[in-house]
């Protein structure tokens, strides 16, 4: 691998716990770099380290929503915690090493009947941050992705992958489109900035 390569030192990755074995495996090839209130709009790097800070103070019940916004063709990304509101996650794959996306927090409080909603529905999923270049010098030295990827998911050792943020999330159609269209209004600037990116990136030319 040619090390002159210019990895950013921290990586992030927005994931389902039960497929992220598969994109761990790739290390050995590659590693895909990677959540009236005024939103603020980031990209998606500055908001996942955003929700990975609000994190630290509050480190239970996270819970998450993810689903395809078929308008703008991005996928969503639904992150809230009772004591910090709603982030909203828009991105797509650009290519299958680069994704793209802009964020905010849309809002400061979260409806109760959805966090109910999603605990009943609800997977695991989790907010992965990595370090390029322990990751390479762990498998280096032979250690295999799953016990790196285990030893995130508990929390005991650092070898390159840590797990800030955790929750629960669902992926229900009914319970997206309930928020989707619940936000709606507070999201419009960040959906306008979204389709913009995307625009310049040409996703929307074969829809044309």
């Amino acid at each position: 691998m040619n090390k002159n390569n210019n990895f950013p030192k921290d990586l992030f990755y927005l994931y389902k716990i039960q497929l992220f074995f598969n994109i761990l495996n790739s290390l050995y090839f590659y590693l895909i770099t990677l959540f009236i209130l005024i939103v603020k709009i980031k990209n998606r790097y500055d908001i996942l380290r955003d929700v990975i800070k609000d994190g630290k103070k509050y480190p239970n019940n996270w819970k998450a929503v993810f689903g395809k916004d078929k308008k703008s063709l991005s996928n969503d990304y639904y992150i809230f915690n009772p004591n910090i509101g709603i982030y909203l996650l828009k991105e797509y794959d650009k290519n299958p090493y680069d994704i793209k996306g802009v964020g905010g927090k849309i809002a400061r409080h979260v409806d109760e009947n959805v966090e109910a909603k999603v605990s009943k529905y609800a997977g695991d999923f989790g907010i992965i941050q990595g370090d390029y270049n322990k990751i390479l010098k762990n498998l280096e030295r032979g250690i295999k992705p799953q016990s790196i990827f285990d030893a995130a998911i508990k929390g005991k050792k650092d070898l390159g992958l840590k797990m800030p943020v955790k929750g629960q999330a669902c992926s229900s159609k009914d319970i997206f489109d309930e928020i989707l269209n619940n936000m709606a209004p507070k999201q419009k600037k960040l959906d306008k900035k979204f389709e913009e990116m995307a625009t310049d990136d040409g996703l929307y030319k074969s829809y044309d």
